[in-house]
C-alpha cells in the first residue's frame, strides 16, 4: 500500500501577494459601499442636493487599494478603524 505523501509545496512571494490582494479586495470593497451609502444617506438629510457621486465611490476604493499594496500591515488596522468609526457614528446619531 502507497504511503500518503505529504506536498510540502510552499507559495511564492508573488502568490502570497495576491492572495493578500484578493483578501483585501474582499473586505475593502463592502466597506467601501458601506461608507458611499451611509455618507450619501447623511448628506441626502442634512443639505438639498448634496450627493456624492460614483467616483466618490471610486476614490475610496482606489484608497484602500494603495494603502492594501504599499502598506499591507497597515491595511486590516485601517478596515477596523473605520468600522469602529462607523460603529460610533452610528450609535451617536
Amino acid at each position: 500500500m502507497r504511503k500518503y505523501q505529504r506536498n510540502d509545496r510552499s507559495e511564492g512571494p508573488l502568490t502570497g501577494f495576491l492572495m493578500g490582494q484578493l483578501a483585501a479586495a474582499f473586505f475593502a470593497v463592502p466597506t467601501a459601499a458601506l461608507l458611499w451609502f451611509a455618507t450619501n444617506k447623511y448628506l441626502a438629510i442634512w443639505g438639498a442636493g448634496a450627493f456624492i457621486g460614483s467616483t466618490g465611490f471610486w476614490l475610496i476604493i482606489a484608497l484602500f487599494a494603495c494603502v492594501s499594496i504599499f502598506l499591507p500591515r497597515l491595511f486590516p488596522d485601517l478596515l477596523e478603524k473605520v468600522w469602529h468609526g462607523i460603529i460610533r457614528f452610528e450609535q451617536w446619531f
